[in-house]
Order: structure tokens, then sequence, then C-alpha cells
């Protein structure tokens, strides 16, 4: 099952829950539910341009209303700066469905995270500087802290900080989580 068939289902399975209508929006892409009426369709595809100049900035729960319908338009957060998701729930909704609401939203992270991981771990490594980028390389290659100071002509001590930054920014303790976090470069 590709990602937006799960993120379908995702969000099927949770507007029987609330018996309300759903719609995802990631990076401008209108995902629908597989019960989605045609109505709804219509209204997301009419007022695209609408819905993209009022949402582009929202950074936490907001009522949207527009025409005949009213949504209550969540942010997703995800582990990037130049990605935005939200998510469109139709309000009124009872107030008991907001937990629903919370693991779907944190599911929903998930499945992004996980479909856009290799991008969001190059964005990882862009904030190394180039220096800790040609240690990180060689990490990943397998050399000892040695084996880089020979290569790059620099102290033992040197690369030991080096790498201590390169884990530090990478969000890993060890060469090990390190090697198994960017396998995909290998």
């Amino acid at each position: 099952m590709n990602c937006i068939q799960l993120l379908k289902t995702t969000l099927s399975c949770f507007e029987r829950s609330i018996d309300q209508p759903t719609v995802l929006i990631i990076n401008g892409e209108i995902i629908f539910s597989y019960d989605s009426s045609e109505d709804i369709k219509y209204y997301f595809y009419k007022n695209e341009s609408y819905l993209k100049q009022h949402t582009s900035d929202i950074t936490q729960p907001t009522l949207l209303q527009y025409s005949l319908f009213n949504w209550v338009v969540f942010p997703i957060k995800v582990k990037t700066n130049d990605f935005q998701a939200l998510l469109f729930v139709s309000h009124p909704y009872h107030h008991d469905a907001h937990h629903y609401i919370t693991c779907l939203m944190e599911t929903i992270a998930l499945i992004i995270q996980t479909k856009y991981r290799e991008h969001l771990l190059t964005l990882e490594i862009e904030q190394l500087s180039e220096r800790e980028k040609q240690i990180f390389f060689l990490l990943l290659k397998g050399y000892s802290n040695k084996e880089i100071a020979q290569e790059l002509i620099l102290s033992h001590h040197t690369i030991k900080n080096h790498i201590n930054n390169v884990f530090q920014k990478l969000d890993v303790k060890r060469r090990s989580q390190l090697i198994a976090k960017f396998s995909y470069l290998l």
C-alpha cells in the first residue's frame, strides 16, 4: 500500500469514528478519504486558491468559515520547516472527538515522516558544516578516528570534537546509530 492510499484509509476510518468529513492538504496536494462526497471534493477544488491563501500561515487549530461550510483546520507538525500539512475537520463535531483528532494527527505525522524520511534526513545533513560533512561521510564508510585524522590531516582531538558535533546535530549517540539512520546513503 502506498502512502496516499494509507492516508485515505486512515482518513476514512477516522470519518466513520466521528461521523464528520475530513480532508488533508499536504504541501498543496488535497487528499480525500475514500468516503468523501462529491460535494466536499467540489468545494475543495473550487476554493483551492482561497484555501491556500487563508491557511498558509496556520500554526494552531483555526476555525475557517467559508460559504456554507465550516472547518476546523489543524496544523500537523512535521520535523521540517519547508513542509506544511493541514487536517480539515468539518465543524461542528462532538467534543469527545478531540481525542480521535489528536490520534489522527499523530498517525498522519508518522505516515508523512516515513514517506519523506530521506528528504528529512537530507535536511539534517545540510545543517552540517563542510568539514563535518566530510567527517560524516567518512564515518559512514566505517573509518576510525585515526583514519579520519590521517585522511583530513587533522589532529585526533579535532576529529573527536567534529564527531561530537556531528552526533549532536544528527541526534545520534554512536556510530552504529549514525550508520543505521543514514543507511540509505550507502
